[in-house]
């Protein structure tokens, strides 16, 4: 993260998370998916320096540099978000209303009210934990979804919509019927240090080493 950009810096967190799955003779799970890229707009974001295109190209490969089209971003993110979750309720034969939980990619607020907006879904179905976080990119609904389920959001049998976005520029959306089981099936010794520094802090020691 290129830290003095701040076009990009104050938008992005860090975070990972992984999903298991297993079979099921039953209706549950992931009932559908539409993915798609909208090619056309893909050099609105890129992050240069990173990827296969960059070996040998003469650039120390991570030396990072942001291309971030803000405003078309938003237009494309909302267009293919919305459009994804439109075909895949269509495709298994389900409406809006059917939904209890839509967990959106967490890029921002506007995007995801606006994405709600064209798709129909009430703003108190829609869960959002961006401003925990940050825009996490590829881990922002998975994470979301973890904590959806901790605070009960996520009821046995819930219908739940997942649409994510991101480079290239790729848009996706997952239609998902929740299991019976909501609580976890075990929990973990290992915790986080505690922390004397606010976010902040830690960039600024960061910086001043780089500089």
């Amino acid at each position: 993260m290129d830290w003095h950009n701040r076009g990009v810096c104050v938008l992005f967190g860090d975070g990972c998370a992984a999903v298991v799955l297993e079979a099921t003779d039953k209706v549950e799970g992931l009932l559908g998916e539409k993915l798609g890229c909208d090619s056309d707009a893909r050099n609105t974001l890129v992050v240069k320096g990173m990827g296969g295109r960059y070996v040998n190209q003469g650039r120390p490969y991570g030396e990072t540099s942001w291309i971030f089209e803000g405003p078309e971003i938003f237009k494309r993110a909302v267009l293919g978000m919305s459009g994804a979750c439109a075909d895949v309720l269509a495709a298994q034969g389900y409406k809006v209303d059917d939904v209890d939980v839509v967990i959106p990619h967490q890029a921002n607020l506007r995007i995801m009210d606006a994405v709600a907006k064209r798709v129909g879904a009430p703003a108190e179905r829609m869960f959002v934990n961006v401003h925990k976080y940050g825009n996490m990119s590829a881990a922002t609904v998975a994470v979301a979804l973890v904590e959806a389920i901790e605070e009960g959001r996520v009821k046995p049998n819930s219908l739940l919509l997942l649409p994510g976005f991101g480079a290239g520029l790729t848009y996706c959306a997952h239609l998902v019927r929740w299991g019976e089981r909501t609580t976890p099936i075990g929990t973990t010794e290992v915790d986080l240090p505690p922390s004397d520094r606010t976010a902040l802090e830690i960039v600024q020691g960061y910086l001043t080493k780089a500089g």
